[in-house]
């Protein structure tokens, strides 16, 4: 099939502005807004939403808030949740715009799943994929990973506040450098079972949204080797959301792919383009129905 790239920029509500690219084919059947994880390259998507695109989907892969190399880190005040409530809604409207004709769909991973419920207009929405969407309580997860998530949030990142201004972490390959705010306040989350929809937060510190009256048809992939997105925290934060078109779940496991583990990325890896990514496509083609 032919397609052609393309890239943009959208302005959110604050007047940050936000970077992408659309990965377009011919003759569209829909649109899907893919949302990343924290602190993952985009690129490192394209060849899962390449593949999207090659089966008729057209794809827009984006970019949140400070994770431009020309964004200052430093100097911002940049919130976890923001993601969902400024930067998820602003890239909507820009496809929204852009393509006001094509169904609109969405693909999540990991944060780009679970703060959906913030954007404040879904009406068009056809359904959802939410891949590796969960909460990320620290004593659901293995112990020796969990004292990886202690050091990396309690340690390494208030260290390297008082040192950058901002947490440095990608010359240790850990993650993608983050602005100081959105890591203490996904720490803060992570340390409730029921993440930002426990009563410190909800309705509080981020906006009660649209989690208890979706409208649209929710599927759910996660690994049973999964660290973070494990079978307790992917129950423990979908029982706080409702869909009128219901909530349906995948639990995969490493060996039903011929894989040693799939963990929390390996969902878009090559591997898995004639198993998962197919039964993706499936299942976004029942979307449209």
């Amino acid at each position: 099939m032919m397609m052609k790239t393309e890239n943009f920029e959208a302005i959110c509500s604050d007047g940050i502005k936000l970077k992408g690219t659309l990965i377009i084919p011919t003759n569209p059947k829909a649109v899907i807004q893919f949302n990343c994880g924290t602190a993952t390259k985009k690129e490192f998507y394209l060849p899962f939403l390449t593949f999207l695109a090659e089966n008729g989907y057209l794809c827009c892969l984006w970019n949140y808030r400070g994770s431009e190399k020309s964004d200052d880190l430093k100097n911002n005040y940049y919130k976890f949740s923001d993601y969902g409530t400024k930067d998820m809604s602003a890239i909507k409207t820009f496809l929204e715009n852009r393509f006001p004709k094509l169904p609109f769909l969405f693909i999540g991973h990991s944060v780009g799943g679970q703060q959906i419920g913030f954007i404040e207009n879904l009406d068009n929405v056809k359904g959802t994929i939410n891949i590796a969407v969960s909460s990320g309580y620290y004593s659901n997860m293995p112990f020796a990973y969990r004292m990886k998530a202690y050091f990396f949030f309690y340690v390494f990142s208030p260290i390297s506040v008082l040192i950058s201004g901002f947490v440095n972490s990608k010359p240790y390959g850990l993650m993608e450098n983050l602005p100081k705010e959105v890591v203490f306040e996904w720490r803060d989350w992570l340390e409730k079972e029921n993440y930002f929809f426990d009563e410190k937060f909800y309705g509080k510190t981020v906006p009660n949204g649209n989690f208890k009256n979706f409208k649209f048809p929710i599927h759910v992939y996660y690994s049973v080797d999964d660290t973070i997105s494990n079978s307790k925290n992917t129950k423990a934060f979908w029982r706080n959301v409702k869909s009128e078109k219901g909530i349906t779940f995948s639990a995969l496991t490493p060996t039903e792919f011929g894989l040693k583990k799939i963990d929390h990325f390996g969902y878009f890896r090559k591997n898995m383009k004639n198993h998962l990514w197919k039964d993706i496509v499936n299942k976004l083609d029942k979307f449209l129905d």
